[in-house]
């Protein structure tokens, strides 16, 4: 059953979500600004790599910096287990872990904690075992508009299987595009498109090799002879691929060297037969 919430029970209300949560805290708001006192309440999770903060901001598509502070989202970048979500045309605000959440119309932002007249409708719930209609709709939504949108970051606990169980190494960053929160774009400055469903929730430990790695193979531009990586499928340099392709790009085109050795070729070399015999 839902409960109507304003002024001081609902931002104390909102404040408990966040400590709270085990699971998964789920922020959507447009608008994000923390003050000192907001930073207080996330500490709590700085060091807690099984809880999944997943982050959902939106508005201003050419000036994305108006709705997220570059130092906030530096403060979220730092968190062990962390997704943040871009939505052009949010509006909605929620908040939610895995046993409650909370409806409202207050962005995360210190200003409309302190000064607004907010409203919100809270509902205490427990999505594994059931809730109502209306609050399992509320979480499925929130998260699935963070799954249809672009994600800015992306970072992932890593864990070493163990006898019983698993033990927590470090996190890794797997997607960084938050350059883009700070500069004019439409979708990403990167031109890479990425959804959640694109990462996994865990990384799996991979042990580093003791051997010492071997040293990459040399091959030869067949067009202008100078060194580059050898694999005979691009037998090219940049400039030798330039002047290939503008020549017509033809496959059995002579060319000077072989791509093996960098001896001339005089012509017995092209890009599908590389290599003198």
């Amino acid at each position: 059953m839902a409960t109507f919430l304003t002024g001081k029970p609902l931002t104390e209300t909102i404040y408990n979500i966040i400590w709270n949560a085990k699971d998964t805290l789920l922020i959507v708001s447009p608008y994000i600004k923390l003050d000192p006192y907001f930073k207080t309440i996330f500490n709590h999770h700085k060091d807690n790599p099984e809880l999944h903060i997943l982050i959902v901001f939106g508005k201003n598509e050419n000036n994305k910096a108006s709705s997220f502070h570059r130092e906030d989202v530096d403060y979220f970048k730092d968190f062990p287990n962390v997704s943040i979500v871009y939505v052009p045309n949010l509006h909605g605000k929620y908040y939610g872990n895995e046993k409650c959440g909370i409806l409202t119309s207050i962005n995360l932002i210190d200003y409309s904690f302190d000064n607004n007249v907010e409203f919100g409708f809270y509902h205490e719930s427990n999505f594994i075992t059931g809730s109502s209609k209306a609050d399992i709709e509320a979480w499925n939504t929130c998260r699935e508009i963070a799954g249809e949108n672009d994600v800015v970051f992306i970072r992932r606990p890593v864990y070493k299987k163990k006898l019983l169980g698993k033990s927590y190494v470090k996190s890794e960053v797997l997607f960084d595009d938050t350059s883009t929160v700070f500069g004019v774009f439409s979708r990403n400055n990167s031109g890479i498109s990425k959804k959640m469903r694109d990462f996994p929730l865990k990384i799996e430990y991979q042990k580093e090799s003791n051997e010492r790695p071997e040293k990459e193979k040399t091959g030869y531009c067949i067009r202008t002879g100078v060194e580059i990586p050898y694999n005979p499928k691009k037998p090219y340099s940049p400039k030798g691929w330039s002047q290939w392709q503008n020549d017509g790009g033809k496959p059995y085109y002579k060319e000077n060297y072989c791509h093996r050795t960098g001896k001339p070729s005089n012509g017995r070399t092209s890009f599908d037969r590389p290599e003198l015999e």
